[in-house]
């Protein structure tokens, strides 16, 4: 590690001097303190470079026991390593003038293990734009939050402290290292504006072995979760055993909105007392295509980032049995959801399902069988029930992993998520919509859609069967003012290039290819363009197309986020277009490991340009080296499925074979991430009878005789 990269780990020492806030001078001085601690390590480590032939371990042991004398010493500051320890210490804000007398003691834990270092120190930032409490006598007004929480009384107000917790054990540097730089923090910010009374650390003294988490399409370790789930029950125990009423959980990736957030939560704990888990159920979108095949316990289930009441007995009763269950197959479910499962079946009587159908127990070499428990959940529900102990929360929504947009988190105090993005920016980004169509009426009742939305797009190109098309609507154009307007505005007559008051350029391409090549032959002259057919229309809401927000000072632009189905799941593997879709792009990419449907890729119109010519020198000009390699195709199905020509999925196999696959695209796995369509299908009839059409087309003349006759002869036995 360089000078340079040590003091980029302690951002304290960069000195607080524009902040406004009342607290800037004591935030200065603290700098000032650690920067001078800072800058003698520094030298250290300069010397240090200079040595050819220093060893590594050599290094760390030497900043180890640098940074150790340095705390000792009084150069920075000490970490608490338990809030009982007898140690002098500053007050830290409003809330420690007063004596603690009976007023219950909170801890918010902020868990993390060594891959979550990165975020965790990021999202302090956060806390000064959006502080955890406010100031009672001057600025906090909870009045507007009032229909969810109750204020405490200042005499009663809990004290919290700031519990930070490390999956690993006290001898990891990297973790050490990292409670100093938050301990650092609390103290330049004077504990976040007086927020919380100590700071502590927590070791939660896992084995790097066994702190896994490792999250992936198909789950077959049965361990793949025991680092999360370990740490969850030590953290437990340490909070209760030090005698903490309530164990706020707040991991890396809960990203504050509001001021204040840490009293509107307290608030609603006061409000929803007694209770055992107050916290959210998913809020995301992930799920909306098969809602009704998820487990009951699944979409009931609370987050893990939640707060639990340490003094309620059934809480106690469910981490009694976690950790019972701690060395069987149960481990392999995430410690909130097995919660849910327990309560579940104590509720509502729905035994508990595994969720990873691929997974085998090592105890038994079979596929997993879960033990039957309902009769204990029950004897919990029976005890405890009446009194809803397990109940929701408003402070905080949980996205889990699922991509969403700042507008839709708008104004919540708390958001649990890893997919922040942003919209397009038309300023930014132009987007062409092409539309494949089959009928001339068809594309209107897109196009009247699209009239009616709010939509990225700056040009529409229709990719029309026939030539003629021109002629039919203005025969028709007498009888409804729309198509009298349609016609107008694709053919001439009026230059304005609006519809219905909207600037969206249309323009129709008499194709000269067949239809399955449009994506190759659409004449596009904007950066990008997406691609549907005539038989669905935009999304009401296409707030959903989703970019990266970049970086323009540093040169990292926004780029489209794409979703994909991992190709190994289940869900490709048992569909035959799927499975042959990867095929071919395996053709281009032997690693291909992604499957993106046409309607989801957001094309780049300049690589789409290359990839067709790449494409075509592959597989002939309209694919004839496929239809030959098909040969004939006696299933309707099978032939619906196949693909004829080029493919998002092939084109994000080209990608990938040049490497510039994802300096391109922020690809989004749909099975952790989520996705919602941008085009609704609307004419699902039609489109099937539209594939029956080009099936029988496809077929041999003499195949389709046989079939004629044989229907025929069928009809005249009946």
């Amino acid at each position: 590690m360089s000078s340079q990269q040590a003091r980029n780990r302690f951002p304290v020492a960069r000195g607080y001097g524009d902040n406004n806030d009342d607290d800037s001078t004591a935030y200065s001085s603290v700098a000032s303190s650690v920067a001078s601690s800072v800058s003698a390590i520094d030298l250290i480590l300069d010397k240090l470079e200079q040595r050819r032939g220093f060893k590594f371990f050599q290094a760390a042991i030497s900043i180890w026991a640098i940074v150790a004398v340095a705390k000792n010493l009084g150069v920075g500051k000490h970490v608490y390593l338990d809030p009982a320890d007898e140690v002098e210490k500053e007050a830290h804000g409003l809330r420690l003038s007063h004596e603690a007398g009976d007023r219950p003691r909170f801890a918010l834990v902020r868990p993390f293990a060594r891959s979550d270092v990165e975020t965790l120190l990021k999202s302090f930032e956060l806390w000064d734009s959006a502080r955890p409490c406010g100031n009672y006598k001057t600025e906090w007004n909870l009045e507007d939050y009032t229909v969810y929480g109750d204020r405490y009384a200042e005499d009663e107000h809990p004290i919290v402290d700031l519990v930070i917790s490390f999956s690993g054990k006290s001898g990891d540097i990297e973790g050490y290292d990292t409670l100093s730089t938050i301990q650092e923090l609390f103290d330049a910010r004077n504990g976040w504006g007086g927020c919380f009374s100590e700071f502590v650390s927590f070791e939660a003294g896992i084995n790097p072995e066994d702190d896994i988490y490792d999250h992936q399409p198909i789950q077959t370790n049965p361990h793949w979760v025991n680092g999360p789930n370990e740490q969850f029950r030590k953290n437990y125990r340490f909070i209760k055993n030090k005698g903490y009423a309530s164990m706020i959980m707040m991991e890396s990736d809960v990203q504050p909105q509001v001021d204040g957030w840490l009293d509107l939560a307290l608030s609603e704990v006061k409000r929803n007392q007694p209770f055992a888990v107050l916290g959210s159920k998913y809020s995301g979108n992930s799920w909306d295509n098969f809602r009704e095949e998820i487990p009951t316990a699944l979409l009931d289930h609370i987050n893990g980032n939640a707060i639990y009441n340490t003094t309620h007995p059934l809480l106690e009763k469910m981490v009694n049995e976690l950790e019972k269950e701690k060395n069987t197959i149960f481990n392999a479910i995430p410690f909130d959801y097995r919660m849910s499962q327990m309560w579940t079946e104590g509720s509502k009587g729905i035994p508990s399902d595994f969720p990873f159908k691929s997974m085998i127990d090592p105890a038994t070499g079979n596929p997993v069988v879960l033990d039957p428990k309902m009769n204990t959940f029950r004897q919990w529900y029976e005890e405890y029930g009446n009194e809803q102990p397990i109940k929701q929360a408003h402070v905080i929504e949980n996205y889990g992993a699922t991509n969403f947009l700042p507008q839709q988190v708008e104004g919540v105090p708390l958001v649990h998520g890893k997919g922040l993005y942003i919209p397009n920016d038309p300023n930014l980004h132009k987007i062409t919509l092409v539309i494949t169509d089959w009928q001339m009426d068809r594309a209107n009742q897109l196009l009247e859609a699209l009239d009616n939305n709010d939509h990225p797009f700056t040009e529409v190109v229709v990719m029309r069967t026939w030539k003629g098309w021109a002629e039919l609507i203005k025969q028709n154009s007498e009888n409804t003012g729309y198509m009298s307007k349609i016609y107008s505005i694709l053919f001439g007559d009026d230059n304005s290039g609006e519809l219905h008051g909207l600037s969206t350029k249309v323009r129709i391409v008499d194709r000269v290819a067949p239809e399955y090549m449009d994506l190759c032959e659409a004449p596009v002259e904007t950066e990008y363009f997406m691609i549907t057919n005539s038989y669905h229309r935009v999304a009401p809401d296409i707030s959903h197309l989703m970019f990266t927000s970049g970086d323009v000072s540093s040169g990292i632009p926004s780029k489209p986020v794409i979703p994909y189905t991992p190709s190994e799941m289940d869900l490709c593997q048992e569909h035959v277009g799927c499975l042959e879709t990867v095929k071919l792009g395996r053709e281009i990419y032997p690693n291909l490991d992604k499957v993106v449907l046409d309607f989801d890729m957001v094309f780049e119109t300049s690589t789409r340009n290359e990839f067709c010519a790449y494409w075509k020198g592959l597989y002939g000009q309209n694919g004839i080296v496929l239809q030959k390699r098909h040969g004939f195709v006696d299933s309707p199905e099978v032939y619906r499925w196949i693909p004829h020509g080029p493919s998002a999925t092939s084109y994000t196999a080209y990608l990938y074979s040049l490497g510039i696959a994802e300096s391109l695209f922020e690809f989004s796995d749909k099975s952790r991430q989520g996705s919602r369509d941008i085009f609704v299908k609307v004419l699902e009839g039609e489109e099937e009878s539209n594939y029956l059409l080009n099936f029988w087309k496809a077929l041999p003349p003499q195949v389709r005789n046989k079939m004629k006759q044989d229907r025929l002869k069928r009809e005249g036995e009946g």
